[in-house]
């Protein structure tokens, strides 16, 4: 697998741009891009769900790997 699979997906229907998500990320693999948030450093992703448990619309989802 190449771990594109695990990174965050952003319904950007949902989003309403408050830019949480990319003040909570740990690893800066978040930024506000026209308003709304970005995969920009995806590699640094590692998986922490930060970004989902503060969005208020939940507007985040990290997909999950059934081990």
């Amino acid at each position: 697998m190449s771990g594109k699979e695990f990174l965050p997906i952003i319904n950007l229907d949902r989003c309403t741009g408050c830019g949480l998500c990319v003040r909570a990320c740990p690893l800066g693999v978040l930024a506000l891009h026209n308003k709304k948030p970005a995969l920009v450093n995806p590699e640094a992703c590692h998986y922490s769900g930060t970004c989902q448990e503060i969005c208020p619309t939940q507007a985040i989802s990290l997909p999950f790997e059934i081990i």
